[in-house]
């Protein structure tokens, strides 16, 4: 069996490893990527890609939804957002609803948002 000191040389070549590692690691995860496996909750992702990017201002994110008239949910968590987004799919003109939870950092940008497919309640009058 090799040790990882003989592997690497010495310890500080272990570290130098370690610490390039950890590096990558932020680099990968600055720019968070939302995906949805749900067919059906690809068009509300990308609605929300197009319309309230990663980095949108939290009160231009509940205007967009005040906007298309989707109502929002009181949250007991500072720095979210809740908001029941009801979308039409066209090709085969079946609705499907999804729960989104949107993620603020400290300065009240977009940081991440959760999209969960809930059951189709009918639109309220």
């Amino acid at each position: 069996m090799i040790s990882l000191r003989t592997r690497f040389g010495t310890t500080a070549s272990l570290r130098k490893a370690a610490y390039l590692g950890a590096v990558l690691l932020l680099l990968a995860g600055c720019k968070p990527s939302i995906r949805v496996d749900d067919p059906q909750l690809k068009p509300i992702q990308a609605m929300l890609e197009e319309n309230v990017p990663i980095g949108t201002p939290e009160g231009a994110v509940t205007e967009f939804l005040s906007m298309r008239g989707y109502p929002t949910e009181p949250t007991e968590k500072p720095g979210t957002l809740v908001a029941v987004i009801r979308h039409i799919d066209t090709e085969k003109l079946r609705p499907v609803t999804a729960r989104v939870t949107f993620y603020f950092d400290a300065n009240g940008k977009l940081n991440t948002y959760e999209i969960v497919r809930t059951i189709n309640a009918p639109i309220p009058k």
